[in-house]
Order: structure tokens, then sequence, then C-alpha cells
């Protein structure tokens, strides 16, 4: 349990691989509702790889011309702009592509990914449910590269999708990003992939009053950013959706009221200190102001928590909810106040 004392008295590869977490954890997933029918829509996702032409090119002639060919794979994960000649990327490219490190990585690459076909039916599941909610969405481009975590896990536009597939190679790669904590570490792994790509996708219709820097308003924020990526992942666990484990979601699910009653009695709603705010809104493995069980970024799983009560509350549809850029109003008129359990 959750330190009840420490309040009142101190004011996330395949889908069948997952069903049985999918189950464990539907007793403390959000709302369930019923999925609209999405088969009539038609949609054909292709994934070029990067990662293996890159590993295909014999000298630097054609790096420089693979590099000439996909300009925002250069600029966005290896960042050739920042090199003062572009013979230097060239032979920055050429060095990666023959470190035994590097072909270590392309291996694990092609083991854990090579076949994508899971990876794409998924996303065009997804991209499915996106046309049916915004049906004026057009498809991106989708590109799998090799970074040597040198770049982005992740490139997301509204044209273009670059996945950084040596990031999510799992626990048993060689080599892993050592930027990166074990709590954080253990998301990235292939089963994250989509759900890292649809949230990102939601800041383009998560609408928001930049004016507003309240801890309310990044949580109202992040909670419409979860429940979008919930409504284009139907049945998708929670797990995957914030990256906490099941545990965690239990945790944080079975001690709303404790986590509610220490939001309330130190009056962090409309708390504007970016200090205060980071405490819990930022990764962290435990927020510990409310408890040694209590995962971090709390404010974030919160929100959520607040928009899945005011889509309970409210007969709004997915694109007006991300289009209210009202905290304040979706809070209010969500009417959320946890009980104990």
């Amino acid at each position: 349990m959750i330190n009840r004392s420490t309040v009142y008295n101190h004011n996330l590869f395949t889908i069948a691989a997952w069903s049985v977490l999918a189950f464990l954890v539907a007793s403390c997933d959000n709302g369930i509702r019923e999925s609209p029918n999405v088969d009539h829509l038609e949609v054909s996702v292709k994934i070029e790889r990067l990662d293996q032409q890159l590993f295909k090119l014999k000298d630097k002639e054609e790096i420089a011309g693979f590099l000439e060919d996909h300009p925002i794979f250069s600029e966005e994960f290896l960042h050739v702009d920042q090199y003062p000649h572009d013979s230097m990327a060239v032979n920055y490219l050429n060095g990666f592509v023959s470190n035994p490190a590097s072909q270590v990585i392309q291996q694990e690459i092609n083991t854990v990914f090579g076949n994508v076909d899971q990876l794409r039916l998924e996303l065009e599941q997804a991209f499915k449910y996106l046309l049916h909610y915004y049906p004026a969405t057009k498809i991106p481009k989708l590109y799998t590269a090799v970074t040597g975590f040198a770049g982005n896990d992740l490139f997301v536009s509204d044209s273009v999708i670059i996945i950084g597939l040596d990031y999510y190679l799992g626990e048993g790669a060689t080599y892993r990003p050592l930027e990166f904590p074990k709590y954080i570490l253990k998301r990235y792994r292939p089963e994250y992939i989509v759900p890292s790509i649809i949230l990102l996708m939601s800041s383009t219709m998560n609408n928001t009053e930049m004016e507003d820097k309240t801890m309310l308003a990044e949580m109202v924020y992040y909670g419409k950013a979860y429940y979008f990526t919930q409504q284009i992942l139907p049945g998708t666990p929670d797990s995957l959706l914030i990256g906490y484990s099941t545990q965690e979601i239990l945790d944080a699910t079975d001690n709303q009221d404790v986590i509610w009653a220490h939001f309330v009695e130190n009056q962090l709603l409309y708390e504007s200190s970016h200090f205060i705010k980071k405490k819990y809104m930022d990764e962290r493995p435990k927020t510990l102001e409310i408890g040694n069980k209590c995962p971090g970024r709390i404010g974030e799983w919160l929100g959520w928590q607040i928009v899945d009560q005011f889509m309970e509350q409210q007969p709004v549809s997915l694109t007006e909810l991300m289009s209210n850029s009202d905290a304040p109003q979706i809070f209010m008129q969500s009417k959320y106040k946890p009980q104990a359990l």
C-alpha cells in the first residue's frame, strides 16, 4: 500500500503474447467502452527498412547517395546538419557501418525485427481507428532505422515516422542506451513501439492553452493524450499506454483516494512552480512525496483518470475532447473525486 500517513499528516511482442497481461490488468484499466467498427476502412502500411539498406552500402559514394536520398533520416536521426561539411557525415556513417558493435546491433535487429509484419498490422489497425475519428488524416510514410543510440528513438511528424529499432531490442540485447535508467529502459521493448507512436501523434490533435502554466493544465494535457491513445488502440493494456508495470497500475488504482488527497491537501492542482510540478509530472522511479509505492509521473496518470471521468460524464466526441483547451472546465465537469476502496 502507498503510505497513507504521509498524505494525511503532511497536507508500459505480439498481440497473443500480451493477451494474458491484458486480462490481468482488465480489472484496473480505465472504463471499457464499445469500440467503433473500422473493418470497412482500407489502410495499407509499407515500412521501408532503412536499417537493412544502410548495412548493404559498399562505399562512401553509396553512403553519400543514401544520405541525399533520405534527408529526414539524415537530419533527424544522424543530425548531419551539425557537421561542418557533408564529407564528415559520410565518414562518420562509413565508420559506423564498419564498426563491429554496430554490426552486432544490426544482426540483433534482424533477429528481433527480421519480419515487421506484426508491427505493420498493428499500425494498420491503429490508423483505421485514427481515420474513423479524423477522416482527413494522411497515412505517414514509415521507415525503420539503426541509430547507434546517437539519434532519436522515434521521429513522428504528419508525413513521416522513423523508428530507431536498436532502442527497442529488449533486455536480451548486447547493447542498450546507457543514458536511460532501468525504470525507463523497461519500456524500450517491441510491444511499446505502436503505443509510443500514437501517443506522439496525439500532440497534433491535443489543443492546449499555452498561457496556463498550472499543474492541472499539464495533467489534463497528458490525460487527453493517454485517453486518445486508448481509443486509437482499444484493448491495449494501460501498462503499455503509460509505461507502468502491472503492479504500478494496481498500486495507483487501489490508492486513488490517497493520491487525490495528497494533491488536494497540498493545493497542487493550481501550482505553477516548475520545481514542484517536476516532482509529480517528470520521469522518476517513485513519487516519494506520496509513498514509496507510488509510481513516477503520477500527475500524468491522475490527469488520465480525470479525463476518463470527464468522458463518462459528458456526451462529447473524441475530437471535441482533443480540441477543448479548457483544463479547469474539463476538471470541473469530470466531477472527479475517488472514494476509498
